[in-house]
């Protein structure tokens, strides 16, 4: 039998793949970090000549990372830096609890012994970190993700990720401006001990209710972080 000509390549070459997720992974470790600024403009051809690349990872790269609003691709060959605001940060967080809010009443409604040990397991993690962004984030999605993911749908995932993503970028941007007196780093870790609590019990409405009322205390946290920033004082001044 003759084979049906192929009008097109279904997937593309593996080796590009992994090429633009290694751009990808670079350039948005770079951002979080801080190392390219908030607000910069970036160069595609100098970013070309860094990663020793064509432009077309590079240009793929600076997509998926617009997709996540990090970064705003400009006419031309440049893109442009997503910098901090307290609008950007209060949008971040007002569809974090219209989201979590709906998908922490739907979890408790099957609610795991499996999930819980998940979620405890991550918590001691968290519990452990000393103040290092990347891997307070990390134990930190692992404690919301145990407690969330049976009840969330790949759209929800994909929503969350950009969110939790744009959260960790000002985590990692103000951690020097956050608080840093024992007893707060001990009442953040005490919210999250009260969530697993209400999860173990079983009381849906009081989580979802506490579980808000956490992201409204991350959020005011990193609101008055930004204020402490010396660009913020200088603005505002001006």
């Amino acid at each position: 039998m003759a084979r049906t000509p192929r009008t097109g390549a279904p997937v593309r070459p593996i080796a590009h793949l992994s090429l633009v997720d290694r751009v990808t992974d670079e350039l948005h470790r770079a951002i979080l970090n801080g190392d390219i600024k908030p607000g910069a403009a970036v160069s595609i051809v100098e970013l070309c000549e860094q990663f020793d690349v064509s432009h077309i990872p590079v240009r793929e790269a600076l997509r998926r990372l617009e997709s996540e609003g990090l970064v705003s691709l400009r006419p031309g060959r440049s893109a442009l830096v997503a910098s901090l605001s307290p609008e950007d940060l209060a949008d971040i967080y007002r569809l974090r609890r219209v989201i979590e809010g709906d998908l922490t009443m739907r979890a408790m409604e099957q609610m795991t012994a499996e999930r819980l040990e998940q979620a405890q397991v991550a918590l001691d993690e968290y519990a452990e970190i000393e103040r290092e962004p990347s891997a307070l984030a990390a134990a930190h999605h692992a404690f919301h993700a145990a407690i969330l993911d049976d009840v969330t749908g790949s759209v929800d995932r994909r929503v969350l990720e950009i969110l939790w993503h744009s959260a960790d970028r000002y985590l990692h941007l103000l951690m020097d401006n956050l608080d840093q007196a024992p007893e707060t780093t001990e009442a953040r870790i005490g919210e999250h001990r009260a969530l697993l609590d209400l999860a173990k019990d079983g009381k849906a409405e009081e989580l979802r209710d506490a579980w808000i009322a956490h992201l409204d205390s991350s959020e005011e946290a990193l609101r008055l972080a930004l204020e402490r920033q010396p660009e913020a004082t200088e603005a505002a001044r001006a």
